[in-house]
């Protein structure tokens, strides 16, 4: 059975960030991966998915900062989720 989502569980948690075991999943089973317009598009709901995962978008009161802990989460969660990407891109262009 083909996976047609990245899932990444937990990986808030390893990288100490504030939100707690939701997943990570991004969908791409309507994407064409062996294009470049498909690629493009995982690679924007793979930065949206991260943004969201991890809080950057979101704004404490008193600073416009963003807490180091949730930049490490954005930035862990778009690095695994992108490795997991390159995986799949290669199987695409390999006809499985």
């Amino acid at each position: 059975m083909r996976q047609y989502l990245i899932a990444l569980s937990a990986l808030a948690v390893a990288a100490g960030s504030p939100v707690a075991a939701k997943d990570f999943v991004v969908k791409y089973s309507d994407l064409n991966l062996a294009s470049v317009k498909g690629q493009k598009e995982l690679e924007r709901r793979i930065d949206e998915a991260a943004r969201s995962y991890c809080g950057l978008d979101t704004h404490q009161t008193g600073t416009r900062m963003r807490s180091q802990s949730t930049l490490n989460c954005y930035r862990d969660a778009r690095a695994a989720a992108r490795q997991e990407m390159a995986v799949l891109i290669d199987k695409s262009q390999l006809g499985g």
